[in-house]
């Protein structure tokens, strides 16, 4: 990269190289360039790396990866959740307890997801289980429909922490 392009790669660099071999599958290879970074990587590398080991189911890798996040940067709650949510694919239920309860100890709350669309020139904003406002009935059916097309193209939901990273479901 030095060479070719005159640039220095740095931690911002890093971690989108190991986003992108996380999101091929080839965790392994962003791990490895992990550890021959020529300084130390920080939360968000690792995080780069964390998502990837749960998409791809990686729980050994993953749980190794959420700790050295954690060594970093103790009281960062997505980790937590992601950790809980590798604990629940495995089944591992008592883990996933210790991790909610950890987080509900905590000062800092995970943010609940929030999604804006423009329709219209009209900005409709969502959160996470928001049952409110008049266009909601709208969307869901639109939801409805393009997940029925989704499903009749062939596409096949990964259900399987769906409910945990819900914070009601602890």
């Amino acid at each position: 990269m030095v060479g070719d392009y005159n640039i220095t790669p740095n931690q911002e660099i890093y971690g989108c190289v190991v986003d992108l071999l996380g999101r091929a599958g080839r965790v392994k290879e962003a791990y490895e360039l992990i550890e021959s970074m020529p300084f130390k990587p920080d939360e968000s590398v690792w995080g780069a790396l964390l998502g990837a080991c749960k998409a791809h189911r990686l729980p050994n890798l993953g749980k190794l990866t959420a700790r050295r996040i954690l060594d970093l940067r103790p009281n960062m709650v997505g980790t937590y959740v992601m950790l809980s949510n590798i604990y629940a694919a495995e089944g591992k239920w008592g883990e996933y307890a210790n991790m909610r309860k950890l987080m509900r100890g905590m000062e800092s709350k995970k943010e609940a997801g929030r999604s804006w669309i423009e329709v219209r020139d009209q900005v409709y904003n969502f959160v996470v289980g928001d049952k409110m406002g008049s266009h909601i009935k709208w969307v869901c059916g639109v939801l409805d429909l393009l997940i029925w097309h989704m499903k009749e193209a062939g596409y096949v939901p990964d259900l399987d922490c769906l409910i945990h990273d819900q914070e009601d479901a602890t």
